[in-house]
């Protein structure tokens, strides 16, 4: 190779080394803009295996940020302040089972949807005599929230349970990540644990996901980058699905309260997704169905979300999980629907 053309690669080789690290550069410092605006999703730190039925709880007396917000728990192990022990006098006790949705990720305590419950229904009767107890973990199932209702919830004799139900809620029960890597060893590649890190911890990674699809939807609105929608469709809709191990696990639950005298509402608490083309729809209707079917108190909160702006009611660019604004759209439909079947009771 003659001096000039080595002179002309050299240079060349230069200039792309520079284009490459400042094209890093920028990377790592939009990285670092972005997670100043969204925090990172996760809630790694607050659960601890246990060897119940429920697999996993949260850790008692527990204070720690996530996703910028403040998570306490109390001396049982859940996001509220302190349960007492069988309903005082004149008081009228919920028991809310659920999710993340109920938990409330990403949300400030006093702004998720049990909390906002409480205060609707006591503003009503201007009074204290309702108290709501938040009993969401992140994660956790049906399978898990009726072991719950079983162990801790009837022995403490509440007047009325109220399940938030999420369409998610099918899925066999899912051990934090975070929990197992500490009990096993990740025997994974430095390169798979590289791509995975960027694929699910990076915020600029996610927001181009996100971003990418709700591009695509403009043009077609049933697409999905993934199975996850049908996947999930599949739980309530083919013959050896999930819904079969719920919708009778409900059941028993349902049942379980009966014999204490004891309320029971199941919430149906809908995705955060588009609302016009809502994916779910059929697996929303074979929940509403079998609830009628089955003689089971339930308030479908989708309608209230009609002609709302999905978007605008995550907690994030890159967290679908409810924000403030949907969680008191939950707490409304609930004080409502139990208010006028607490009214009908009496009558």
């Amino acid at each position: 190779m003659s001096q000039g053309k080595q002179s002309k690669l050299k240079i060349f080789l230069i200039n792309l080394f520079v284009l490459v690290a400042l094209l890093l550069l920028l990377f790592v410092f939009g990285e670092i803009t972005l997670r100043s605006f969204i925090p990172k999703v996760g809630h790694t730190g607050m659960n601890r295996l246990t060897s119940s039925p429920l697999t996993y709880e949260m850790i008692p007396n527990l204070n720690i940020v996530r996703e910028g917000v403040q998570i306490s728990t109390n001396s049982d192990g859940f996001r509220d302040t302190e349960f007492t022990g069988e309903p005082k006098p004149g008081q009228f006790v919920i028991a809310v089972l659920g999710d993340s949705f109920t938990f409330g990720q990403g949300v400030p305590q006093s702004e998720t949807f049990p909390a906002v419950l409480q205060k609707l229904l006591n503003s009503s009767k201007n009074s204290d005599r309702f108290r709501v107890w938040n009993l969401g973990v992140c994660g956790y199932n049906i399978e898990q929230e009726s072991y719950l209702l079983a162990d801790f919830v009837l022995p403490r004799k509440p007047n009325w349970v109220v399940v938030g139900y999420n369409i998610v809620d099918c899925r066999p029960i899912q051990v934090d990540p975070d929990l197992v890597r500490k009990e096993e060893k990740d025997h994974r590649s430095l390169i798979s644990r590289l791509i995975k890190y960027v694929e699910n911890d990076l915020v600029i990674t996610q927001l181009v996901k996100q971003r990418t699809g709700n591009l695509i939807r403009l043009f077609d609105p049933n697409w999905y980058a993934s199975s996850y929608v049908q996947d999930t469709l599949n739980q309530y809709l083919t013959p050896d699905g999930g819904w079969i191990k719920v919708s009778a696990l409900l059941k028993k639950m349902k049942t379980e309260c009966d014999k204490k005298g004891i309320g029971f509402t199941i919430a149906n608490l809908p995705a955060m997704m588009d609302f016009t083309n809502y994916p779910y729809n059929k697996a929303n209707d074979v929940i509403i169905s079998f609830c009628k079917d089955n003689d089971i108190d339930c308030v479908d909160i989708l309608p209230y979300f009609k002609g709302h702006n999905y978007m605008k009611l995550w907690v994030s660019g890159i967290d679908g999980h409810a924000n403030a604004d949907a969680q008191q759209i939950f707490a409304k439909a609930v004080a409502v629907h139990l208010e006028e079947k607490l009214s009908l009771d009496k009558n």
